[in-house]
């Protein structure tokens, strides 16, 4: 049987004006209602993409919904003392299952990427021939991934589900605070484990504490992104910088990934010499990544957790001097 509230929340999607899907909120808007419609936008675009795909689609449709459900977690992140400790587990969870289902050949796209950019970057130490034999292993790695996920036509359908079951949920999330104070402490929260994770990867620059280091800076970015109106020209700043440097640091974690196959599959060469020429460029650019990402990481994180968050809580209350109302209903 039909769920009606699902059928209203998708009904009113197909006619939902763009900018009530912008990943922002507004100073004049009840702060809950805003995030709930954050929210709302983020699993109206991930549904519209993944449920409406073709076959020749289905690729970019799984990118853009991986996207957008990063997006969400990112969001119920900040506003996790809002909502409360029970909401962001289950929604979180929820999310992250969704995400995970499509990740299926992810990981051979991103290394032929970044084998790609590697050719290109180093075509003289780097000759078509060095590298034929990984490609071609990696790229039918990465057709039959692709061809697996289309035909399994129960798990689409089940992340599709999801995205639905998140439409009808959503209304639903109550929160404690209904001013900034319902965000304060995530975004705190989010900078300062920010700020923890580049200090342990200057101490050691493992690939997993970048790696780590990066999922935080990618939180930042979302979460600014979400509150620039407080202070829109830093915030749009700070958020270009905080992209910059997940860039950065998700480049060298795909580095880091291609080293590893290459390492496993020495029978993608045809001598030890062809492979340690590939490693030593990996290693190079690598090591450019990391002292880049390490300098731009001191920027980013120079304030302490406590005068980043206040600077922002005053920006709100400039331009949002009176309490919006919340929706009717």
């Amino acid at each position: 049987m039909e769920n009606p509230l699902k059928t209203a929340i998708l009904a009113a999607a197909a006619t939902s004006d763009e900018p009530d899907r912008k990943y922002r909120l507004r100073v004049d808007e009840h702060l809950p209602d805003g995030i709930r419609r954050i929210a709302r936008g983020q699993l109206h675009n991930a549904h519209e993409k993944l449920s409406g795909a073709s076959q020749r689609q289905f690729g970019e449709a799984v990118h853009e919904t991986r996207k957008r459900l990063k997006r969400l977690r990112a969001s119920v992140r900040l506003a996790r003392d809002g909502i409360g400790d029970e909401t962001y587990e289950r929604e979180n969870a929820a999310f992250r299952t969704a995400g995970r289902r499509l990740s299926a050949g992810r990981d051979a796209q991103v290394l032929l990427e970044t084998i790609d950019s590697l050719s290109e970057r180093f075509a003289d130490e780097l000759p078509a021939r060095v590298t034929a034999v990984l490609r071609a292993r990696l790229e039918d790695e990465r057709k039959h991934a692709e061809a697996a996920a289309q035909h399994d036509e129960a798990g689409t359908a089940a992340v599709v589900d999801e995205l639905e079951r998140g439409l009808t949920r959503t209304p639903a999330w109550t929160f404690d605070k209904d001013d900034f104070d319902a965000l304060s402490p995530g975004l705190r929260r989010i900078y300062r484990r920010g700020r923890k994770r580049m200090r342990a990867a200057r101490k050691d620059p493992s690939a997993e504490n970048l790696h780590e280091w990066r999922k935080r800076v990618k939180d930042l970015w979302h979460a600014t992104q979400i509150v620039r109106a407080a202070q829109p020209k830093r915030l749009k700043r700070v958020s270009r910088r905080a992209h910059k440097l997940a860039d950065l640091l998700g480049d060298g974690h795909d580095l880091s990934m291609l080293r590893d196959y290459v390492e496993t599959h020495p029978q993608c060469f045809e001598n030890e010499t062809s492979k340690q020429a590939l490693v030593a460029v990996i290693d190079r650019r690598s090591n450019r990544l990391r002292d880049k990402a390490l300098k731009r990481g001191r920027r980013l994180y120079k304030r302490s957790p406590k005068r980043f968050v206040r600077a922002i809580e005053r920006g709100w209350a400039k331009r949002a001097p009176a309490r919006p109302q919340p929706l009717a209903g």
